[in-house]
């Protein structure tokens, strides 16, 4: 600041000097030819003010051009223009500070420029697939090295180009919102991944672009797949030792008995024939449950392939309702649809009334023990362009954060006498759908079960 004040002042004065001397000698000149004797001086004088006039033309002229051909620099980046520190030389200050304020702009440009290679430097060696797009043109502003991997496209200009490899994907790219979080399944050279994608708009150089960040959780899906087979083998295990080992303990202790009269050639006795009835009842008992099991277990092995149609989600609901209206209005529940007419989903019609059904059976059956406060509610909300929710909720006893992980596992249930199938299955039809179902819930205050379709 003191230096630019002091550059301010010298300047002022240069230029006060030369008008002093412009008003002295044209005043001088005055008198001289109009009111002495002495013309001849006047003429002189003249010359001189004419001279100062022409020179203040020329220093404030050049003192301008060399600002504008300093300003005409900065504008192009150019910044090998310098001026003279000469102290003979005229506006030695200005060139002065032209030249310290030039070492400041290439100072700038030099740290700007290194940030630039390490940000490019970062990106382009980034594991994650990273591509940054002008929202209004969908040209490709960055897009790094593992991007073009992932969707085996050496070069890209365009965010439609990615059209070739998939049509939705693109489009979800394009109308994801701003902090949008989504998973997609990619199919590239017979390469099936599934992508969790996040989407961040960003303002730069006056545009409007979005960045798209790209993470390939198919490992990570394929080790939470195992986990849930060694879970199911596990449960498997548990309920076929627990009918299989009193299955082997009551056949034996009948062999042994019926063994042991007929070796003594004895008829049995009444309290052993009891005995043995009842072992035998038991037996029956425990072979249908493990039947029975072994139904289930098919059934969760045959889920027929969906018949993807547009249906209303309104109708859906209503129709899914009605099976459950009398149950209702016997247990005092209170019922709360908040489905807009004319929102359409690709589903199959039966199956989705299956998952719909189950869930409002679970959510009655999970506030069975309550005196008040029973509601059910299911309502909707578009996720983007191409999805949409719908929330089935109810204020029931909710479900233990340990359960939650395993409420959607073959045969594990949190409720009594249970089958463990109803989730598991519906899990696999909205899966077959090109959707999903998810839950989340508050131990004492109910749960929300989310299933997404495609709009």
């Amino acid at each position: 600041m003191e230096n630019e004040s002091h550059i301010r002042k010298r300047l002022r004065l240069r230029v006060a000097l030369r008008l002093l001397g412009i008003c002295f000698f044209g005043c001088l000149t005055g008198f001289l030819v109009f009111n002495s004797p002495y013309w001849m001086a006047g003429i002189w004088t003249s010359l001189i003010t004419f001279g100062l006039f022409i020179e203040t033309i020329r220093f404030v002229t050049q003192s301008e051009l060399k600002l504008t051909a300093f300003l005409q620099a900065l504008r192009q980046n150019d910044f090998a223009i310098t001026f003279s520190e000469s102290k003979k030389a005229d506006n030695y200050d200005l060139h002065r500070a032209f030249n310290q304020l030039n070492d400041i702009f290439k100072k700038l440009r030099s740290e700007r420029e290194s940030q630039h290679q390490l940000l490019l430097a970062i990106v382009e060696n980034s594991s994650a697939p990273l591509i940054c797009f002008e929202e209004t043109t969908g040209e490709i502003f960055l897009i790094n090295h593992a991007a073009k991997n992932l969707f085996q496209m050496p070069f890209l200009q365009k965010i439609e180009s990615l059209g070739r490899v998939d049509a939705g994907l693109t489009r979800t790219l394009i109308d994801m919102p701003d902090g949008g979080r989504i998973t997609e399944k990619l199919v590239v050279a017979g390469k099936t991944s599934i992508l969790s994608i996040h989407a961040q708009h960003l303002i730069f150089e006056n545009k409007n672009l979005k960045l798209i960040s790209i993470h390939d959780v198919s490992s990570e899906m394929a080790a939470r797949e195992a986990e849930t087979w060694q879970k199911l083998l596990r449960v498997l295990t548990h309920e076929i030792s627990n009918s299989a080992i009193p299955l082997s303990t009551l056949s034996s202790y009948i062999y042994e008995m019926v063994t042991e009269a007929h070796a003594s050639e004895r008829r049995l006795t009444e309290e052993e024939r009891s005995d043995m009835m009842e072992s035998l009842r038991t037996i029956d008992q425990r072979s249908k449950s493990l039947k029975e099991f072994v139904h289930n277990f098919r059934n969760i092995n045959q889920v027929p392939e969906p018949n993807l149609e547009k249906v209303e989600m309104l109708a859906l609901v209503n129709e899914s309702l009605s099976l459950y209206a009398r149950e209702l209005q016997k247990e005092c529940i209170t019922l709360d649809v908040k489905v807009p007419g004319q929102q359409f989903v690709y589903a199959d019609r039966n199956l989705t009334q299956q998952v719909l059904i189950n869930l409002i059976k679970n959510a009655v059956e999970a506030m069975r023990n309550m005196k008040n406060g029973k509601h059910i509610e299911l309502a909707t909300s578009p996720m983007g362009t191409r999805y949409l929710q719908l929330h089935v909720r109810d204020t029931g006893q909710g479900i233990s954060q340990e359960d939650l992980d395993q409420i959607f596992i073959p045969f594990f249930s949190t409720k009594k006498g249970g089958s463990g199938i109803g989730l598991s299955i519906s899990k696999q039809i909205m899966q077959k759908q090109n959707g999903d179902i998810s839950v989340q819930s508050v131990p004492g205050r109910g749960s929300v079960f989310t299933l997404s379709f495609t709009s």
